[in-house]
């Protein structure tokens, strides 16, 4: 099963918070079923789809904005969730159901996201440690049959997980009372801190989806130079100390 990594070429809208600056990934350079499959240095964030439906692992562009369709669940406006029913949106990113590309122009013929249960996932690799990760979820339509999570990563070791399901639990942590799961919903997830997690940064996140559904607006903050180093560094004198023990 062949995989397609795409180091991104999305602008970030940079804004400075304290020593840290926040970053937002809106894929609005990219076109409809283009496959997000470019190589830059410039980002520093890889994306990597998985689809275990199919034997191609496509992460490609729904333009929201369309009509007619193969997917009218990804088109605005939206039905529910607390992003406000008129919002553009714009471009979505998919996991690919099918990669019918008749001219082998990079862009799929028409576009639709993997409706399998699960679905697959998306995967978002930081070339430095971040410390908070969020995104709009876009046309998840329950958490009882589509168990999406969230995977939280520090190279390879698996950090935490946070359920979909406990965005719309009394007492979680991350419970959210705007959140509002269901077909052609469209929900903005508030950044999950590194602190939320038991943990100093984490540079993975993958994006597990228990079915149909899309990703938007990926926010997250990266700490200063020297900051960012010293969260590693700590991090690996504890696991020493634990393994010393």
């Amino acid at each position: 099963m062949q995989r397609f990594t795409t180091l991104l070429t999305a602008t970030a809208a940079l804004a400075t918070a304290g020593a840290a600056h926040a970053s937002l990934i809106t894929f609005e350079e990219y076109q409809h079923g283009e496959i997000v499959s470019g190589v830059s240095g410039l980002t520093g964030v890889t994306v990597t789809a998985v689809n275990p439906n199919r034997s191609h692992d496509l992460a490609i562009i729904f333009d929201s904005r369309l009509t007619d369709t193969a997917d009218p669940d990804l088109e605005a406006p939206w039905n529910m969730g607390n992003i406000d029913p008129d919002t553009v949106l714009g471009n979505l990113l998919i996991i690919a159901e099918n990669d019918v590309d008749s001219d082998g122009d990079g862009f799929i013929d028409s576009p639709d996201d993997e409706g399998s249960r699960p679905a697959g996932s998306l995967s978002f690799s930081f070339d430095t440690a971040i410390t908070e990760f969020g995104m709009d979820l876009v046309d998840v339509e329950g958490v009882n049959a589509e168990n999406g999570s969230l995977d939280f990563y520090l190279d390879d070791a698996l950090l935490a997980s946070v359920s979909f399901d406990e965005f719309i639990t009394l007492g979680s942590m991350f419970y959210d009372p705007t959140i509002e799961f269901g077909n052609n919903s469209a929900n903005r997830i508030a950044p999950i801190t590194a602190a939320m997690i038991n943990a100093d940064a984490f540079n993975g996140v993958r994006v597990n989806m228990g079915g149909s559904g899309a990703l938007d607006n990926i926010a997250y903050r990266v700490p200063a130079p020297g900051a960012a180093v010293a969260l590693l560094g700590g991090f690996f004198v504890r696991r020493r100390r634990r393994g010393n023990a």
